[in-house]
C-alpha cells in the first residue's frame, strides 16, 4: 500500500490542496466507466409515457459552542441540499447534491454528492444502481451488522447516527417472496470512511501531536491513505430477511473492507537518535456474518442483534509496541475476530418513546492480552423522547455509558416547528472521561459543546 507523509498537523487523511469542487470532479472522473455502464443497462429498460418530477431541498446552520475555554467554536457550518427524484413508470432515479461551508474546518467546505441511483421495479424484483445508502440490523446507533456504508466522522454536534453515513456505490438486488425477502448488494468501489482533517477539532482526538517514548518527545506524523480503488477489490454482501406474525428476523454476511485504516508504527531515526513517530495506514479485508430479529411483545418491542467480524486490526499492547520500537522494528497492529451482541427494549406510552438497549463487543481470541484495549467492553444506552403542542415541540435525550469505565455520552435536545418549512433546535453533547480517564468517549470530553440548529425546507 503506498502512502504519502503529511504532518501530524496538516490534514492527514484529507487530501490537502484540492477544492471542494475539485474533489467532486475527480470522484466523477473516477466514476465515469462505472456510472456508464448504470446509465447504458438502464436505457434498456421502456420508460413511461408520463415522467413525473420531486424537487426537494433545505438550508441548514449549526453553530456549536464548547464548553472548554480553551476551544473556540467547535463546528460552524452552513449546508444546502437538494433531492430530485424521477418516476417514469417501472423506473424511477433520486440524486442528492450538497454544498456546505464550513468556518471551523475548512477542508470540509465544497459539493458533496450524496445519492445518484436508479431503480427499476418489476412485480416483487427490484434492481438499484448507483450510489446509495443502505441500512442493515435493528440496533440503535451502534454499528454490528450495519457495516455496509462507512460513518462521516468529521463532525458530531448535533448530528444523528443515521445522518452521518455516507452513500456507496454499487448494485443492489431485492426479491421478495412470501413472508421472505432476499437481498444481494455489490459494490465495485470501496468507500472508506470520511476523516477529521487537521484543522477539525476531532483531528487530535484520533492522531496524538506528539508522543514520549525513552524520556524523549516524539512528533507524530501520519501517511496520508490511499484506499482501494480498483473494480477488483470490490465488496460483496448478503441479506435475507423473514415476517412472521410472532416476530422478524433476518441474517447477513458482509465480504468488504475496514472502513477505518489501521496503523503501523514506524520510528523516523536520525543517525541513533529518532527525530519522530511515523503512522503508515492501511486497509485490510474483513468479513462480517450476523443476524438480528425484533419480538413484539405486548406493549413492548425486543429487538435482538448480534455479529462476528474477522479481520479486524487493534493496537499492541503499550509494553509490546514500546519493545518493538526499540529494537528497530515496525510495530504493526495485531489481527483479532470480533463478537458483539445486543438486546434493547422499546415502549410508547401516551405518546412517549422509550428506548434502551444493553451492548457486550468482545475479543475472544485476546482473552490473555496483546491488544491495547481491553478484550471485553460492555455499554448501556438510553433514550427517551416527547412530543407536545401536536408535534410542534419534540424533546429528546439519550446517553451512552460504559460500563467497564464508566465513560459516557450524553445529550438532550429541542425542537421547535416555527412553520411548516422553519424549525429551530436546540441541544448539548457532553462526553464524560471514565475511571482514570480510560474509555473511548472520555477522549471527547474536551469536545462537549452546546449547538443551536436552524434548518428551512422547501
Amino acid at each position: 500500500m503506498k502512502a504519502r507523509r503529511v504532518s501530524a498537523g496538516g490534514c492527514g487523511p484529507v487530501r490537502p490542496g484540492v477544492s471542494g469542487m475539485g474533489r467532486l470532479m475527480q470522484r466523477i472522473l473516477r466514476r465515469k466507466k462505472l456510472l456508464a455502464v448504470f446509465f447504458c443497462a438502464f436505457s434498456r429498460f421502456p420508460l413511461a409515457a408520463q415522467v413525473d418530477l420531486e424537487f426537494h431541498g433545505a438550508a441548514e446552520n449549526i453553530q456549536a459552542l464548547p464548553f472548554s475555554k480553551d476551544l473556540n467554536l467547535t463546528d460552524s457550518r452552513t449546508a444546502f441540499t437538494g433531492d430530485l427524484r424521477v418516476y417514469a413508470g417501472e423506473v424511477s432515479a433520486f440524486v442528492s447534491l450538497s454544498a456546505e461551508y464550513n468556518g471551523v474546518s475548512p477542508g470540509r467546505t465544497g459539493f458533496l454528492l450524496g445519492e445518484a441511483w436508479m431503480d427499476w421495479n418489476s412485480g416483487d424484483f427490484q434492481l438499484r444502481l448507483g450510489r446509495q445508502l443502505v441500512s442493515w440490523g435493528a440496533a440503535g446507533g451502534i454499528v454490528l451488522t450495519d457495516v455496509v456504508c462507512p460513518e462521516n466522522l468529521t463532525a458530531y454536534a448535533g448530528l444523528d447516527f443515521a445522518g452521518s453515513r455516507l452513500a456507496v456505490e454499487g448494485l443492489k438486488l431485492r426479491y421478495v417472496f412470501p413472508f421472505l425477502a432476499v437481498e444481494a448488494l455489490w459494490l465495485p468501489l470501496f468507500t472508506p470512511a470520511r476523516l477529521p482533517g487537521g484543522q477539525n477539532p476531532l483531528y487530535n482526538v484520533l492522531y496524538p501531536a506528539s508522543v514520549e517514548m525513552g524520556g524523549a518527545v516524539l512528533p507524530v506524523s501520519v501517511l496520508d491513505d490511499i484506499p482501494p480503488r480498483t473494480i477488483g477489490d470490490g465488496e460483496y454482501g448478503l441479506r435475507v430477511s423473514a415476517y412472521t406474525p410472532a416476530l422478524d428476523f433476518s441474517f447477513a454476511a458482509f465480504y468488504g473492507w475496514n472502513d477505518i485504516p489501521h496503523f503501523t508504527k514506524n520510528l523516523i531515526p536520525e543517525g541513533a537518535v529518532p527525530e519522530g513517530l511515523e503512522l503508515v495506514p492501511d486497509y485490510g479485508r474483513t468479513l462480517m456474518a450476523g443476524a438480528d430479529a425484533s419480538v413484539p411483545l405486548g406493549e413492548f418491542l425486543l429487538r435482538l442483534e448480534a455479529a462476528w467480524t474477522g479481520g479486524g486490526y487493534y493496537d499492541r499492547s503499550a509494553g509490546e509496541t514500546a519493545a518493538a520500537l526499540s529494537a528497530g522494528r515496525a510495530d504493526e497492529p495485531v489481527e483479532k475476530h470480533n463478537l458483539k451482541v445486543l438486546a434493547g427494549l422499546d415502549w410508547n406510552p401516551s405518546g412517549w418513546t422509550l428506548s434502551a438497549q444493553y451492548y457486550e463487543d468482545l475479543l475472544p481470541d485476546a482473552y490473555g492480552g496483546g491488544t491495547a484495549r481491553p478484550w471485553r467492553k460492555y455499554a448501556l444506552t438510553l433514550r427517551i423522547g416527547r412530543s407536545f403542542f401536536r408535534e410542534l415541540l419534540n424533546l429528546s435525550a439519550w446517553c451512552y455509558l460504559d460500563l467497564r469505565d464508566f465513560d459516557s455520552t450524553l445529550g438532550a435536545s429541542a425542537a421547535w416547528a416555527l412553520t411548516d418549512s422553519l424549525s429551530l433546535s436546540l441541544g448539548s453533547d457532553v462526553f464524560t472521561g471514565g475511571i482514570e480517564n480510560r474509555g473511548d468517549y472520555g477522549a471527547y470530553k474536551n469536545l462537549s459543546c452546546l449547538w443551536l440548529k436552524g434548518v428551512f425546507r422547501f
